[in-house]
């Protein structure tokens, strides 16, 4: 009588991470094969090709989910991707700026061909979703939630939006999920779930708005918050929006619009400088169906009655007059603002750097239900 089959689980559940990543690198070897063959959900290119040839192929295609451009007779420079090189060629910027639009990203790069994949298809070759690190809702918002700690006392909601990226233009998916302050909850209530939130819809990111890509983006990602709060059982008083820069239009975007609680370092309210002085270093030009500066001066005019804000800005960052334009003049009383004089920021990004304890204590604040009393102060 043969013996029933005895299986030790033990390590299947130890493992499952890494058996999940060897089951996508043996797919990602398979889509390897299948992405050298043209058909209607894969299309090779070459970087020259004309503009109207492109647009057409696309619009031909309904559900085209790759996309490979060769490059390699134009840089033989091995890092070298699409965005790298469209930053120095207007007509590839705009072939790059279109695919954007229909909703591909640049996902990785291989011997002088850059491979962009749709939005719908990047759950599945995403190793951070693939690992169940980062999961995706119907909507296709792709977050990551890092739960509390402790269940003592009320829970918190703490919304991290990402930053650009300090490798703004790699060829990998991470451009759009920049983890900063990866350790903040050492600093914030036990009780305070983390919901980090992933910025697709553009060349590098939509900034948390709508663009041509994602038209409602803003709905989505606003519903993904209210979701992940009503699972969790948190009070709508205790969800707090937090970012610097990028993230920092996205925390006063939509605590102003919600009437939720935000935290934004150094926001960006309008792209017009770095377009102008950077030849638009975070490709929004022709991104969005209205600029920040337009959103913005919409969204003040009917700000949400609930809305708790805490700026942290400087008059040393070059974001200055749009933030005093835009919040400052007309919410000097209601909202918080704190310029930092510190003499170590010269430059926009080291606003963020140099306001942490700032940033720290305004999030305490927040995360406590304490009512934040409005002003403008400067700081250190």
């Amino acid at each position: 009588m043969r013996r029933p089959l005895r299986i030790d689980m033990t390590d299947w559940h130890r493992n499952k991470r890494l058996l999940r990543l060897a089951l996508a690198e043996g797919l990602g070897r398979i889509r390897s094969f299948m992405e050298k063959i043209d058909s209607a959900s894969v299309i090779h290119i070459s970087a020259d090709i004309p503009a109207k040839e492109l647009h057409d192929r696309i619009s031909k295609l309904p559900r085209l989910n790759f996309i490979h451009i060769d490059h390699s007779g134009v840089s033989q420079n091995p890092e070298d991707n699409v965005i790298t090189l469209a930053r120095r060629d207007p007509a590839l910027k705009e072939k790059l700026v279109h695919m954007a639009n229909a909703g591909f990203h640049l996902y990785t790069l291989r011997d002088g061909i850059s491979s962009m994949v749709h939005h719908r298809r990047i759950s599945t070759l995403w190793r951070n979703v693939i690992s169940g690190e980062v999961s995706v809702d119907a909507n296709g918002v792709f977050s990551k939630l890092e739960s509390a700690p402790s269940s003592i006392g009320e829970p918190r909601l703490l919304v991290v939006f990402s930053s650009i990226a300090g490798k703004m233009y790699t060829p990998s998916l991470m451009r759009h999920f920049e983890q900063n302050f990866a350790t903040i909850g050492k600093y914030i209530p036990k009780n305070t779930h983390i919901l980090r939130i992933v910025d697709f819809g553009g060349v590098v990111g939509s900034f948390y708005l709508n663009s041509r890509a994602l038209p409602n983006n803003e709905k989505h990602i606003a519903a993904r918050i209210a979701d992940t709060a009503a699972k969790l059982g948190v009070a709508r008083d205790r969800i707090l929006l937090y970012g610097g820069s990028k993230g920092g239009t996205a925390a006063a975007f939509y605590a102003l619009r919600h009437g939720w609680r935000g935290v934004a370092v150094d926001p960006i309210l309008s792209d017009e400088h770095y377009v102008q002085k950077y030849r638009d270093l975070h490709f929004t030009l022709n991104t969005y169906a209205a600029t920040k500066q337009e959103r913005f001066a919409e969204l003040v005019q009917a700000v949400h009655s609930e809305a708790q804000l805490s700026v942290i800005c400087s008059t040393r960052s070059p974001q200055f007059p749009y933030i005093e334009k835009i919040l400052i003049e007309r919410f000097r009383d209601r909202f918080l603002f704190l310029n930092s004089e510190n003499p170590e920021i010269r430059s926009h990004p080291d606003v963020g750097r140099q306001t942490i304890p700032h940033s720290l204590a305004q999030i305490n604040q927040h995360l406590a239900g304490l009512t934040i009393v409005g002003g403008y102060h400067t700081v250190w």
